[in-house]
């Protein structure tokens, strides 16, 4: 049995070395499910550490983080006018920016958390190809400190504070005031920088579910990027957390991010009620849980803590670009953790 295993393994390898991203993919998941029907009927462990580390860059969708060109100056007009709103208000919103300037600014916040991974984080794979596991904790506080800077209201989360999440994920949103012609209100995002660890092929696939070995048995499931990307609709959403890292809070946007990281909790051996309970819960459920000051999180890192790792922490200086991995700075950096 042993030996069946090893062949498993070893077929997963070679289909991992193919250029077709497309082909690959479907050969892959395809034959990873088989193997771990397999691990599962004899009680085997399906984890193996080549391949985890071969399948690493190998994502069940697009995924590749947009690298944004931020115009300085256009950034810095729309962050004096957001802060003389902020500034004016007394009770309510009486004023509000562009959804243009909203968009500017947000795309900033996230090329430069982006930008400061890229820089504190080397390791071994690009960061345009690097799932970002790991790294929710930091680059959460990488976009709350320059907003909280700005007197821009937030929420600081983490997934396990969402009905039914075994998981734990830190996000944040922040809540902005749009003027739109004679309109204005205030509109809330979200901001998930790492959403990306959510979405590998070798996670995120039926198979997940028959994680051999007696320990987890019966107790496992897939990634919420499995649930996430079952709909038209989740593939959208996904498509536009992913690559921009930051979308519209909507009740459907909420209901499709948060019921992702409640469907993890449903294993094989999950009673019927349970599941039905659990992929009831509505966007406006999700977004109360998430907008509850007593089920927010404090911060895994300081400013101070920040500023040592070399990021940015004000949206009014320079936006740098994502640094790009050399052969010198894996050599330089290598094992080198956040």
């Amino acid at each position: 049995m042993e030996e069946q295993k090893q062949k498993y393994l070893n077929m997963m390898y070679k289909i991992l070395e193919m250029p077709n991203v497309n082909e690959k993919l479907a050969m892959f998941m395809n034959l990873y499910i088989s193997y771990s029907k397999f691990c599962y009927q004899h009680e085997f462990s399906t984890y193996d550490a080549e391949l985890f580390s071969k399948a690493k860059t190998l994502f069940i969708i697009e995924s590749r983080p947009v690298e944004y060109v931020i115009d300085n100056n256009k950034k810095q007009e729309a962050l004096y006018r957001l802060e003389n709103v902020l500034a004016n208000r007394k009770n309510g919103v009486i004023d509000g920016i562009s959804i243009e300037d909203a968009n500017l600014i947000l795309a900033a916040n996230v090329q430069n958390a982006r930008a400061g991974l890229s820089n504190s984080s080397i390791g071994e794979i690009e960061f345009f190809e690097d799932s970002l596991g790991g790294s929710c904790g930091i680059s959460q506080a990488a976009t709350v400190f320059p907003l909280l800077e700005l007197g821009v209201q937030v929420t600081i989360n983490n997934v396990c504070s969402l009905p039914d999440c075994t998981d734990r994920h830190a996000f944040a949103t922040c809540t902005l005031p749009i003027k739109d012609g004679n309109q204005i209100y205030e509109k809330q995002f979200l901001i998930d920088v790492t959403y990306r660890q959510f979405f590998l092929a070798i996670e995120c696939n039926e198979g997940r579910y028959f994680e051999g070995g007696l320990q987890f048995k019966d107790k496992t499931s897939p990634s919420a990027g499995y649930y996430v990307c079952k709909t038209p609709e989740g593939i959208s959403f996904a498509t536009e957390l992913l690559t921009k890292g930051f979308v519209e809070l909507t009740e459907a946007n909420a209901r499709i991010y948060g019921n992702g990281f409640s469907c993890e909790a449903i294993y094989l051996s999950t009673p019927i009620d349970d599941k039905k309970r659990i992929v009831s819960h509505t966007g406006k459920e999700y977004i109360n849980v998430i907008n509850d000051k007593n089920l927010q999180e404090d911060l895994d890192y300081t400013i101070e803590e920040l500023i040592g790792y070399g990021y940015n922490v004000s949206l009014h200086n320079q936006i740098n670009n994502i640094k790009k991995v050399t052969n010198e700075d894996i050599s330089s950096n290598r094992g080198r953790l956040i």
